[in-house]
């Protein structure tokens, strides 16, 4: 049937969001919180999934845009309601982190519709987008962002768009700057949130874009939510000391980046379910380390974020590689991947002498990674 095969990627997309709504609350959630979750993800299995499948899924054609933005109109209603019902007893930061986390699923269902109506010209899903967040009331609903809701705002504009999501392009954001109040400060902000979490200006870059957000919309529902951005990526600017991490090398032996302290070190995160991460080792990595050979104060260090030990040391007893390798874990919730906000690997960064950041952006292995770290002094 099309739904078994069609309903793959939607049914992962909500449980991923059912996990961030749990993940995401900074402190111990509440007895009252943890209910009101499991309420909405028992909504989501047992009912939302159904409606989805029945409406834009098991069905021959796309639905015409407006039956489905009335579709999706009418689930918001439900979630608000489901709000109303039973957020009684959240606290104050409980209730904020449940409507960011509904007003998230809400933006997912209007990606699905791109995910289904792959038959759409750019042209059909950018005003399909634009139509979707102001008759749905999502444009004006949407009062808080959080890493989670930026990042959804812009996959939709990526998606509708063709461009891969994960890639800075002006293209992105010359759309953004060309929409109609208010969606244009509501991208605006996530747009500069995403690139924050994507540290692809760096901190100076953001705090630029900032001002001039502050300037545009000096009494904008998003401000705190960007300042507090621009205060968790202060820690990662260039020049600042990095924490002190500890990993486990291939002897379990326990290593620290300060034992490498009078050196330059040019740090690989990835994984041994890694695709692009193992690709890179073949086709990128030997080329560049035979490179950096001559240069005694370089060190390649790879972390890998592999659930276990024992993948991670298969991978290496097969595929010998010159460096330094050590062994985090955790995956995407080890220490230094939260650290250093990275949500994708392979991730690349560079450490100067005295563990001091130089970019928590590096290119990948290649020419522009040997230039940049042969300037480094």
């Amino acid at each position: 049937m099309r739904i078994q095969t069609m309903m793959k990627k939607p049914f992962s997309l909500f449980l991923l969001w059912i996990l961030v709504g749990f993940s995401s609350y900074g402190q111990a959630p509440t007895q009252a919180y943890l209910d009101y979750m499991n309420g909405l993800e028992s909504y989501v299995q047992n009912d939302l999934y159904g409606k989805v499948a029945a409406v834009l899924y098991d069905v021959d054609d796309l639905p015409p845009a407006g039956d489905y933005i009335d579709f999706v109109t009418q689930i918001k209603k439900e979630l608000e309601e489901y709000y109303q019902k039973n957020s009684v007893g959240l606290k104050e930061e409980e209730k904020k982190n449940a409507r960011i986390f509904t007003n998230t699923m809400l933006v997912q269902l209007g990606d699905l519709y791109f995910d289904r109506g792959q038959e759409l010209d750019t042209s059909e899903k950018l005003l399909f987008l634009e139509r979707f967040f102001g008759e749905t009331g999502l444009e004006s609903s949407i009062s808080e962002l959080s890493d989670d809701l930026a990042r959804s705002l812009m996959m939709t504009v990526h998606t509708a768009l063709g461009i891969p999501f994960g890639m800075p392009n002006e293209q992105v954001g010359a759309f953004v700057q060309e929409l109609e109040e208010p969606k244009k400060e509501m991208f605006l902000a996530a747009l500069i949130q995403n690139d924050m979490l994507m540290l692809s200006g760096g901190y100076d870059v953001s705090k630029f874009q900032i001002e001039g957000f502050k300037s545009t919309y000096p009494q904008s529902v998003y401000i705190d939510n960007l300042d507090n951005g621009l205060l968790s990526i202060e820690k990662l600017r260039a020049g600042a000391q990095v924490e002190n991490f500890s990993f486990v090398d291939l002897e379990g032996n326990q290593v620290s980046l300060t034992d490498f302290k009078d050196k330059i070190i040019y740090l690989d995160l990835w994984a041994s379910w890694c695709g692009p991460c193992i690709n890179t080792f073949r086709t990128k990595t030997p080329e560049f380390e035979s490179k950096l050979r001559e240069k005694e104060d370089v060190v390649l260090m790879y972390i890998s974020i592999d659930e276990k030990e024992e993948p991670w040391r298969n991978y290496l007893s097969k595929n010998p590689m010159r460096g330094v390798h050590l062994f985090a874990g955790k995956g995407f919730q080890a220490e230094i991947m939260q650290y250093f906000k990275v949500w994708g690997i392979p991730r690349y960064l560079i450490i100067g002498k005295d563990n001091k950041i130089i970019d928590v952006n590096a290119p990948r292995p290649g020419d522009e990674a040997f230039e940049v770290l042969s300037k480094i002094q």
